[in-house]
């Protein structure tokens, strides 16, 4: 992981553990996540009203979808979060964090080619992976009455792959571009 990362996570971590006067706990699930057939579960702790710490256990797989035979996924996620104006019910609260976590990978994926043999989509691999992926993240929250909770972000990152079992001779990238979408909903308590 690079240091300059390493070091602001530390430093937001720090921040939003030192806060004061904790806002509450909110329990949420990603919708988009139901696209791979299970729901992901999410726990935030907020402090002060600007700062949030966040755990996520995500996973899913897809079966038969475009060039991909099989990709199964797992892992945990912590989120940092600074809300830019404190969270405020009935707005859109805007914030902006890092992240870091795992993920573990099966992917199993074969190249097509077109009737004239010449051109080609897709990749052959067969592979399983741990990983730990680490970026920035920014989204809106809203609380539309007492409790309620929606919720919006997108992350991106990077991921590096560990303890890799390759099934084919094909050389692996060492990393993956992480991208997340996110729309939950949850229960502020």
């Amino acid at each position: 992981m690079n240091k300059k990362t390493l070091l602001k996570t530390l430093l937001l971590f720090g921040y939003a553990a030192s806060a004061q006067e904790p806002a509450g706990l909110i329990v949420k699930t990603n919708l988009l996540n139901l696209v791979a057939k299970r729901p992901g579960i999410s726990i935030e702790k907020t402090f002060s009203n600007l700062y949030g710490l966040e755990i996520a256990y995500t996973f899913g797989e897809f079966k038969n979808i475009s060039y991909r035979d099989y990709y199964h996924y797992d892992g945990f996620l912590f989120r940092a979060k600074k809300y830019i104006v404190p969270i405020r019910k009935r707005e859109a609260n805007a914030f902006y964090g890092v992240y870091f976590g795992n993920l573990n990978k099966t992917l199993i994926s074969h190249r097509s080619y077109d009737e004239t043999g010449i051109f080609s989509i897709g990749r052959d691999r067969d592979f399983t992976a741990s990983s730990l992926r680490y970026g920035g993240t920014f989204g809106v929250s809203f609380i539309p009455k007492n409790h309620f909770l929606i919720e919006g972000l997108t992350g991106v990152g990077y991921g590096n792959y560990y303890n890799v079992r390759n099934n084919l001779k094909a050389k692996l990238p060492a990393g993956y571009f992480d991208l997340q979408l996110w729309l939950s909903i949850g229960y502020s308590f």
